[in-house]
């Protein structure tokens, strides 16, 4: 045997030593195999119920009816709310013509005065019928609020009009 393979036989010898003193691979856990469980409650949440406080009518000197106001109050501001008027099969949203107040103690107060023109241009049939006014909040594009709602009922000819709950 020769120096050069002696010294790589002595290498070899070193390398299969260092292997067997070498301490056993570890085991260890992955995140992703390790099952952890919780637990806990919760509640969903809900939007608040707008609150009519009027529905006023207003007719002109002969009676006949010229408009009605509404006005509610609801914690979510003016893009968090929602009034239609429905008559029949037809139903309009009121996009103009409200105003706001506040917030006064986290509440914002709402006035829309709605004339005959108006309702006539959502719902199309308003003399001689009862047209659902309907306040809801919403939040986003699919969460609504109970609604609130009035009756307004107007007579054929325009007279004798009404707004209740």
């Amino acid at each position: 045997m020769n120096r050069r393979q002696w010294i790589g036989g002595l290498a070899g010898l070193a390398l299969l030593v260092g292997l067997g003193v070498a301490p056993p691979v570890q085991q260890t856990q992955a995140a992703w195999v390790d099952s952890e469980y919780g637990s806990g409650a919760f509640t969903a949440g809900t939007l608040v119920t707008p609150v009519i406080s009027s529905c006023t009518v207003q007719n002109n000197g002969l009676g006949i009816f010229q408009s009605v106001t509404l006005v509610w109050t609801a914690p979510y501001p003016l893009t968090g709310q929602k009034l239609t008027a429905t008559s029949g099969t037809n139903t309009g949203t009121v996009t103009s013509g409200i105003t706001v107040t506040g917030p006064s103690s986290g509440t914002y107060t709402y006035t829309a005065v709605l004339s005959q023109a108006l309702l006539t241009s959502l719902v199309t049939n308003l003399l001689g019928s009862t047209t659902t006014l309907t306040v809801t909040s919403i939040a986003g594009t699919a969460w609504t609020s109970p609604t609130a709602t009035r009756k307004l009922t107007i007579g054929l000819a325009g007279l004798g009009a009404t707004c209740v709950a």
